[in-house]
């Protein structure tokens, strides 16, 4: 299964709400989490050793939105000073696959950054952060 924006269905659920997102432009995720090898400097052999690395540090997933409304920030501002826990979701509508950021924080304050003439301008990125990164594809 392969994500696509317009097919996929956006949001977070908080205290046991949905809240739909309407207008996105992007979801990027960063995930530290790596598995490395290593071995000794003397080059002993050629498998090395296996370890992880960055699994102390969250998953990030940056969601921006288009045109924020007073509704929906007021709902995501409390979920930030509450440091509250939510889920964010994106569903394919294609086949139900999904992408969910469950336990996650909000990591700053909802609200617009950029104010210039052009419809960048009305993006607001939500930045969350989770342990508990689930991706299900159905198909």
């Amino acid at each position: 299964m392969i994500f696509k924006i317009y097919e996929s269905d956006f949001g977070i659920k908080y205290n046991g709400v949905n809240y739909d997102f309407t207008h996105i432009t992007s979801l990027q995720i960063e995930d530290p989490e790596n598995t490395k090898l290593v071995r000794g400097a003397n080059g002993g052999n050629k498998l090395g050793l296996v370890y992880k690395e960055g699994i102390k540090e969250p998953k990030k997933v940056t969601v921006t939105i288009i045109g924020m409304s007073a509704d929906l920030k007021g709902v995501l501002e409390q979920a930030y000073l509450n440091k509250d826990r939510l889920d964010a979701y994106c569903v394919s509508r294609i086949d139900g696959s999904s992408k969910i950021a469950k336990n996650s924080v909000l990591c700053m304050q909802p609200q617009q950054l950029n104010i210039d003439e052009g419809p960048e301008s009305m993006n607001v990125a939500l930045v969350f952060e989770s342990f508990d990164l689930v991706e299900v594809h159905k198909s």
